[in-house]
């Protein structure tokens, strides 16, 4: 099977990675680090660390031990500790045991969870994510997404932060990468602002997918068609070409904005338009990416013989 690598954080990358389980494939995680809200910005701003929340959903995607996956959702509902995730926790406790070793703390719970699969920080140096919008310079990821206004472009601070090495060496050591769907500036983008992953994604001979959104995204993106997502994502990492880039094609829910399937970029390969929306059992639509449709238009692409070690798909938590 191919070694394929998935770029990306929050609900998008976790649905992409249920998607590769369906195919059998043991993907490697490289997950933006960069948030700062909720959960985890306290407990990087109280302990000066990396933020585990993105890190904790890409584990919970690839976990097998359904069990602990079920409780490390867990979201304490009142006292000192209302609003924190039993799953970041559980990593920053395993971190600190690790004496504040990340990776090994990520390898140590994906074999307590029994992973299909590893997940890795794209930095191990806490960064904050800085954008304009609107003319105007918003300082951290949890104000850039409430900003409410276009981003018109982003960065990271410090501006050269260090990849994780095992991250870099993934890359170089791909068959395939995929850029998983998400938030367009704050998920995707900023995992190629680590310059050291851009340029291992530029100078790969791996085949490289990026699994584009459905709908634009409030504020971020609103907007945005297809062409203008992918040209603000090829701007924030130079030299990277795409290979191929999925489309959905096909109905959206009401009130939904669709990016539509029109592209021509000198820097993108082909256009693969497929259905590959989330149907409700009452037979509704909903405006995310469903992992067993997304895995049968990535069979091909990844050169993955679909029906061989077909799994069920992961919960996306």
């Amino acid at each position: 099977m191919p070694a394929v690598v998935a770029l990306g954080g929050g609900h998008g990358l976790a649905r992409a990675l249920a998607a590769l389980r369906n195919l059998g494939v043991r993907p490697t995680a490289v997950v933006t680090v960069a948030d700062d809200g909720g959960s985890s910005g306290r407990l990087r701003q109280d302990l000066n660390i990396i933020a585990p929340g993105d890190l904790r959903m890409a584990l919970l995607a690839l976990a097998r031990n359904r069990t602990l996956a079920g409780a490390l959702t867990h979201r304490f509902p009142k006292g000192q500790l209302a609003g924190h995730a039993l799953g970041n926790l559980f990593l920053v406790a395993l971190a600190e045991r690790a004496d504040g070793d990340f990776v090994q703390a990520l390898d140590t719970a994906a074999i307590l969870l029994d992973c299909e699969g590893r997940v890795l920080p794209a930095t191990t140096l806490p960064v904050s994510l800085e954008a304009k919008v609107g003319g105007e310079q918003i300082n951290g990821q949890a104000r850039v997404t409430r900003a409410g206004g276009r981003v018109e472009r982003i960065w990271l601070e410090p501006s050269d932060p260090p990849a994780c090495p095992e991250a870099e060496r993934a890359i170089d050591e791909a068959d395939a990468v995929v850029l998983a769907p998400g938030s367009l500036f704050t998920s995707i983008a900023a995992v190629l602002l680590v310059p050291q992953l851009a340029e291992a994604l530029a100078r790969t001979s791996a085949r490289v997918v990026m699994v584009a959104n459905v709908a634009t995204q409030t504020g971020e993106t609103d907007g945005l068609d297809l062409a203008g997502h992918v040209d603000n994502l090829l701007a924030h990492a130079p030299g990277v070409t795409l290979d191929t880039v999925i489309a959905h094609d096909g109905p959206c829910p009401n009130g939904v904005d669709p990016l539509g399937t029109d592209l021509r970029h000198p820097r993108v390969g082909g256009v693969r338009r497929a259905d590959v929306i989330t149907r409700r059992e009452d037979g509704g639509i909903i405006a995310v990416h469903d992992p067993r449709r997304l895995a049968a238009v990535l069979a091909p692409l990844l050169g993955v013989p679909r029906g061989r070690g077909v799994h069920s798909a992961a919960t996306v938590c």
